[in-house]
This record gives C-alpha cells, sequence and structure tokens, in this order.
C-alpha cells in the first residue's frame, strides 16, 4: 500500500487556505458539517459514559460497610518482617474477577484495603480497614501470624474531620501523595538489605518512621496511609521488557511496528554489526562461551553487563517474582492553626521515606502537584484547593483520587514500608512502653545490700526489677 504524501499535503494547504478566509466562528461550523460531528459525538457519549460508570460504582461503593482495626502487638514480638509479608499474601486472594454484567450493571470493582500509621498527640497507632466482610479474614491472618496480638476494631479517626472545609480559623494541614521516582519495575529498597550481613544485626526501618511519629506534639496529628489494591500479573510485562531492552534480547510477540519498523529495520542491522565489530574489535578471537552463546542465539549484552546493571535486573527479576498490589500514598499532618512544625511533620515525614531509595533502581518521591504548597501565581487559593483534596481523598480512603492511579508494589516492599516493629526496634530506639523504677521492697534481706554495697549494683538490681507501663493513649483517641 502507497501514499502520495505530496497530494495529501497539497490537499491540507488547500484546505487551511480556504478556512482562513472565514470567521472563526464559520470555521467551526465548516469543520462540523465535513465530519467534524463524528468526534463531537464520540466525546460526547465517552463523558456520557463515564459519569454512568461513575455513578453506579459511587452507588456500590455506597453500600459497601467498612471496619477498621487496630492491630497492637506485644513487645516480645519475636517475629521477624517477613510475617507481615505473609499477612500480605494471605491478603490479596481478596482479588475479584467480575465479569460485565457485575462491572457495568451493579458497578462492582475490585475493592481495597488501607493500611495505616497514625499519631494522635504522639500516640501511635497501627491500624488496617478492610470490607467488613473481609473482616474475620484479615483478624485470622494476623492471629495467624501474632498469635498474641490484639485486635480491636474503633472509630474512624478521620471522621472529626469530615466536615471540615479550608481556609479554617482553627486549622492548619500540610499533605502530599507519593510515587516512584522510575516505572513501577524497578524496586526500593527492602528488609532483607537492612539486615548487616556481618553483625547480623537488623537495622529496622520502622525504628526510625515511629521517631517521626512518636515525636508529634499534644495538639498535632500525623497520618500515613497506604492504599492497596490487590491486581493481576499483567503489570509484570513492563518489567520484562525493561530486562530485554538491558540484556538486548528480542521482545516477546515481535512482528509489531509496521512500516516504520520495516524501515528502520537495515539501520538496526547496521547498527548491530558495527557494535559487533566495536566490541570484538579486529582480529580478536572469540572464547568458547561467547561463540556457544552466540551459536545458540543468546543475548551477547549478558557478557557485558556493568556490575549497577546486573544488579538492577536483578532487582528487576525479584520483585516481579512476587505478587503485587496497586498503592496509593498519602501522608497528612494536622494540627491547631499556628502549632504546626513543618521540620517535624512535613520535613521528617518526607526524610523517613528517604531510607528506602535504592540508589540505582527506585525510591519515593512527593508529588508536587497534590503537596500543599504553591509558588508565584494565587498561591493562597491553590493551597486551600489541595488542602481540601488530600484531606477528602485521605478520609475516604480514595483509590482514585488524588494524582494518576498510584504505582505497584510487591509484597516484600509493602511489608518493608508497613510492619510491626521487631524486638530490636522497640529496644532501641522505639517508645511503645514507658518504664519507671521503683525502690527495693522493704522485706528485702540486709544480705542482699551487703553483698551489692556499691551504688552502682543497687542501681542495676532497681532497673532489673522495674515494671514497664504501656503509655496511655489520648483522652480524644476515638477507641
Amino acid at each position: 500500500m502507497s501514499f502520495d504524501f505530496q497530494a495529501i499535503i497539497q490537499n491540507m494547504d488547500a484546505l487551511v487556505l480556504d478556512l482562513g478566509a472565514h470567521h472563526p466562528a464559520e470555521i467551526m461550523v465548516i469543520l462540523f458539517l465535513k465530519g467534524g460531528w463524528v468526534i463531537f459525538v464520540f466525546v460526547v457519549i465517552r463523558g456520557l459514559w463515564w459519569i454512568y460508570v461513575d455513578n453506579i460504582q459511587g452507588k456500590y461503593l455506597g453500600r459497601v460497610q467498612w471496619a477498621l482495626l487496630a492491630i497492637d502487638i506485644p513487645k516480645e514480638n519475636l517475629q521477624s518482617v517477613k510475617a507481615v509479608e505473609h499477612l500480605f499474601a494471605a491478603m490479596w486472594p481478596f482479588y475479584e474477577s467480575n465479569n460485565l454484567v457485575e462491572k457495568y450493571v451493579e458497578g462492582k470493582f475490585q475493592l481495597a484495603f488501607s493500611l495505616e500509621i497514625v499519631s494522635i498527640g504522639g500516640y501511635t497507632q497501627f491500624l488496617i480497614r478492610v470490607p467488613r466482610s473481609h473482616k474475620d479474614i484479615v483478624e485470622a491472618a494476623v492471629y495467624a501470624q501474632y498469635p498474641k496480638a490484639e485486635i480491636a476494631e474503633v472509630e474512624d479517626y478521620t471522621l472529626r474531620y469530615k466536615d471540615l472545609k479550608f481556609p479554617s480559623d482553627e486549622h492548619d494541614l500540610w499533605g502530599t501523595e507519593f510515587t516512584l521516582a522510575k516505572p513501577s519495575p524497578y524496586p526500593i529498597k527492602t528488609y532483607p538489605f537492612f539486615e548487616d550481613k556481618l553483625t547480623q544485626t537488623f537495622a529496622d526501618p520502622m525504628a526510625s518512621m515511629l521517631e517521626v511519629f512518636n515525636k508529634i506534639g499534644k495538639e498535632e496529628e500525623l497520618w500515613m496511609q497506604l492504599i492497596i489494591t490487590p491486581i493481576k500479573d499483567s503489570w509484570k510485562k513492563e518489567g520484562y521488557k525493561i530486562i530485554n531492552k538491558m540484556i538486548g534480547a528480542k521482545a516477546e510477540g515481535g512482528g509489531g511496528g509496521g512500516l516504520l519498523a520495516a524501515a528502520l529495520a537495515p539501520l538496526h542491522y547496521v547498527a548491530n554489526l558495527a557494535q559487533e565489530f566495536i566490541v570484538y574489535g579486529l582480529g580478536y578471537e572469540m572464547g568458547k562461551e561467547e561463540k556457544i552463546a552466540k551459536e545458540n542465539g543468546l543475548p551477547n549484552k549478558m557478557l557485558y553487563l556493568t556490575p549497577e546493571e546486573r544488579n538492577v535486573i536483578d532487582g528487576i527479576t525479584l520483585k516481579i517474582s512476587k505478587i503485587a498490589y496497586r498503592t496509593k500514598l498519602r501522608i497528612v499532618y494536622l494540627g491547631k492553626k499556628g502549632k504546626l512544625v513543618k521540620p517535624r511533620g512535613a520535613g521528617a515525614s518526607i526524610g523517613m521515606l528517604h531510607q528506602f531509595t535504592a540508589v540505582d533502581q527506585n525510591s519515593f518521591m512527593p508529588i508536587m502537584k497534590t503537596m500543599t504548597k504553591a509558588n508565584y501565581f494565587f498561591v493562597k487559593k491553590r493551597v486551600v484547593i489541595k488542602q481540601n483534596n488530600i484531606l477528602r481523598n485521605f478520609v475516604n480512603r480514595s483509590q482514585m483520587g488524588g494524582w494518576g492511579a498510584g504505582f505497584i508494589l510487591n509484597i516484600e516492599e509493602l511489608a518493608s514500608v508497613y510492619h510491626f516493629p521487631v524486638p530490636e526496634a522497640v529496644r532501641e530506639g522505639v517508645k511503645r512502653v514507658e518504664s519507671k523504677k521503683e525502690a527495693p521492697p522493704v522485706d528485702l534481706p540486709d544480705t542482699v545490700f551487703e553483698e551489692q554495697n556499691s551504688q552502682d549494683n543497687v542501681e542495676d538490681y532497681m532497673v532489673a526489677h522495674r515494671e514497664s507501663v504501656k503509655a496511655e493513649p489520648p483522652a480524644n483517641l476515638p477507641v
């Protein structure tokens, strides 16, 4: 099939010259009558269809009942972060494959879970919001990994601010959504890389995160939310494409590209010959393994990858080997007007996520279009709009609200960002319990002090016999 491009260009020039002699309103009418009405009708039908789908999905969502579960793990928790990874694996089978009638008549869609860490006046709580129909199964999954866990259904703490609108005379808010710096197949730094292989010690990333939450003032609140939606494995195709491109392998299901690909094929062939000439050099004798690789059609680039490239390929391969969730990450820092300390809440919140940065792979970054900050024009008005948007999306646990559809984290990455602190982290820095010293009992034999007559020994004795008292939640916590 051949095209007379010159004739097409001449016809377009004639059309433009003809339209240029008319009034803009006449131009619109002419374009509409000459076939533009088809585009208009398509746009209208498409818009009406979106409105219809949004309406029936809203009605379906309104019928869903939710349960907000507060989870308290005892200090003597002996489980590793791997247990939380198993927990997310147990929750993934809630994926629902709806048929066309369920989707476009009943409005059903895949529901999501909400993983939340909340600090109200410095009192930190782990929460999971689930559909009430899934409550018992989620509780069973938690107890399977943490038999001594305490799970209680609590009131939704965000409902106190459901009717809050900005600008407000009493409250101020900072918030943002996060995304990944690179495409989703590139992994973030996960919990196995926080373990020192030499000393076998685990630097729990949750310890530094909880330090941020615990330092929140009495009239402040810090919320972190991970909306996770189970998805199929189709997202892994992008990972395979990245790997194939890095190793020089042919993409699966070739044959695409049409006329353009056919036209560029000779150029690709010449480029490959030039690359091979440069790599091997004149008169270079190929090694035995390289000859076998070339005879078998294996990608030669595998032999010349840098350590960084191999690390990236290994990371992507590991990520796509596990099941995953589509994720939306939000953080809100809320409090009385004039009481917010941005470095303590906003700056520290962004900083605590930097520890998951894999320099040669992926990292979290705030989405500036959602952050409650603006420059240059209409600053106050734009900030108010962003404040209302981020609060509304957080309270509604919106899967699609905000910026984009989110990103993808597998269960290992999710467990790295959201897990219950291990004993080492609690002992080193996480102030989940407070300790107090007490005087020795009055009936203690004098011989004990005769044997431990030094002040240091007495101090050691009292420390060894002190009691641990759990911090009391604030009065306004909706438990």
